[in-house]
């Protein structure tokens, strides 16, 4: 993670998403990040990071099912009154 992006590798290849909000939630870190440049309408995903404390570089994967739906409504109320809009 650099300066507000996050690059994936996948087999399709690199995958550059925009950095939106982080929070702790029971001891683990998320971040909610979308696939849109800024000020375009997009989609967002909430990755949870699975390194090790001793990691010197996070592992983030996609969250899911309840876990993701329960992380996203604590972005949503950390971003009330931000130009940011979260429609499901």
């Amino acid at each position: 993670m650099e300066g507000g992006r996050i690059r994936l590798q996948s087999e399709d290849g690199n995958l550059e998403l925009e950095i939106l909000e982080e929070t702790v939630v029971s001891g683990i870190n998320y971040i909610l990040v979308t696939d849109a440049p800024e000020g375009e309408d997009g989609t967002c995903y909430v990755m949870k990071d699975i390194s090790a404390p001793e990691d010197e570089e996070a592992d983030y994967v996609f969250a899911e099912g309840d876990e993701a739906e329960s992380v996203m409504d604590v972005f949503a109320k950390m971003l009330e009154g931000e130009d940011i809009t979260i429609e499901r």
